[in-house]
């Protein structure tokens, strides 16, 4: 059984959550090494944030790499054609595209930080955590 966290590392583990909109893999990281000797609660959601952060890096990563592929190509079919079709709408209707998808994300990762904080302010332990000590009792309970 996982130990009750207590208030303090309940709002700790919360304001790591809030403080990795900001600054979504320094802190989280910095509070898992400061952490993770003193209280596993803590550790245990900084960690989860830190991945999160690193997944949420990598999707804006694979977006802005399409996007800019994407652009790259444009650029030079409309220089290689002397700029013949080039036309306002398409780089209007590009940037809201792009606008709309990086919103979308954003807002997500901010619903996610969000409810994971909420979570953490709970006690809740993050699911890394419980798959681990179900996993840890189904292998003390085989004979």
């Amino acid at each position: 059984m996982l130990p009750e966290p207590t208030k303090h590392e309940k709002n700790v583990a919360a304001a790591i959550h809030i403080a990795g909109i900001f600054a979504p893999l320094w802190v989280p990281f910095v509070a898992y090494f400061v952490t993770k000797n003193t209280s596993k609660f803590i550790s245990s959601h900084a960690w989860q944030e830190a991945i999160e952060g690193i997944v949420w890096k990598a999707l804006l990563l694979v977006v802005m790499v399409i996007s800019l592929t994407w652009t790259i190509v444009r650029l030079v079919y409309h220089f290689q054609t002397n700029w013949a079709t080039f036309e306002w709408q398409e780089v209007a209707t590009r940037l809201i595209i792009s606008v709309v998808v990086f919103l979308s994300l954003f807002i997500w990762n901010l619903l996610q930080a969000f409810n994971q904080a909420r979570k953490a302010w709970k006690g809740q332990w993050p699911k890394r955590e419980l798959k681990k000590l179900a996993k840890a009792s189904a292998e003390n309970t085989l004979p």
